[in-house]
């Protein structure tokens, strides 16, 4: 399958690793190496609370647990390090404090590194845009942003709601409900930080498919989603191709056969990190 977004060399996933860092040998150099390291595990039990637990509360994906763990064990390390003033000192002592700490460490480490493999905590936005454009051709010149009719699925109301908290659940969308539909918003990787952080969030602005309570599916791309592609594609094309996707998941989840949806997405084989 060849490719029809731009490739992704976004660094916001890598933001908090680096302010860290600077923080760290800043501490370091003002102060010394125990607070330093002391200022580290702060930030990683920070960490834990605002990109572990909070992702889990938002998403409910229970693999974010992991994550706060880790970094709470993590952190715990960093504190308990019995450790020389400066390079120059003694050898750092390992309490049994610190040992236990290790195990658990190395215990949430790995899992973690598990089910980053399996892309349990990947956001799967570009492997939804990638599908829907696959069999779309250029047309220069047709972006709207007004949303476009798409198709029609036959399920009741809660059927839609459950649809989207599974999404959520997986990383592929974030539901909005409203009076009469559930509007479905994409989760870009690196651009999570704005949906689960910012209080006023306004999804109506971004790309969102949107299942009304009466079956109507309708979608609206964004600019920025749109220009994320290398050639200007047919833009009705294009929203109608998303929303039958969108629609074809349903129709598995509906059926019991979610792990198609997961199938499906593996079958662009994108990159862990994009």
């Amino acid at each position: 399958m060849s490719r029809k977004l731009k490739p992704d060399r976004g660094i916001q996933g890598l933001i908090p690793a680096i302010v860290s860092l600077f923080i760290f040998l800043l501490t370091a150099i003002i102060f010394n190496l125990i607070h330093a390291f002391n200022v580290l595990g702060g930030i990683m039990m920070f960490y834990s609370f605002t990109f572990g637990f909070w992702s889990f509360l938002k998403t409910k994906n229970y693999y974010f647990l992991v994550t706060a763990f880790y970094l709470l064990a993590f952190g715990f390390i960093l504190i308990v390090l019995d450790l020389p003033a400066d390079f120059n000192g003694p050898k750092p002592k390992f309490n049994d404090d610190f040992k236990i700490g290790l195990v658990l460490c190395y215990f949430f480490m790995f899992w973690l590194i598990y089910i980053g493999y399996q892309k349990k905590l990947k956001y799967r936005v570009r492997e939804v845009m990638e599908l829907a454009a696959w069999d779309v051709e250029e047309g220069p010149e047709t972006y709207t942003e007004r949303p476009r009719p798409a198709g029609v699925v036959d399920c009741s109301k809660y059927d839609i709601i459950d649809f989207g908290n599974h999404l959520k659940k997986n990383l592929v969308c974030m539901p909005f409900q409203e009076e009469n539909r559930v509007l479905l918003v994409p989760i870009k990787m690196g651009d999570e930080f704005e949906l689960l952080y910012r209080p006023n969030y306004n999804y109506l602005s971004k790309t969102w498919i949107s299942f009304d309570f009466d079956g109507q599916v309708s979608v609206h791309i964004s600019r920025k989603d749109y220009l994320d592609y290398k050639d200007d594609l047919s833009f009705d094309h294009l929203c109608e191709s998303l929303g039958q996707l969108m629609i074809t998941f349903a129709d598995f989840y509906i059926r019991g056969d979610k792990v198609r949806i997961i199938d499906r997405f593996n079958s662009v084989k994108m990159g862990l990190f994009s």
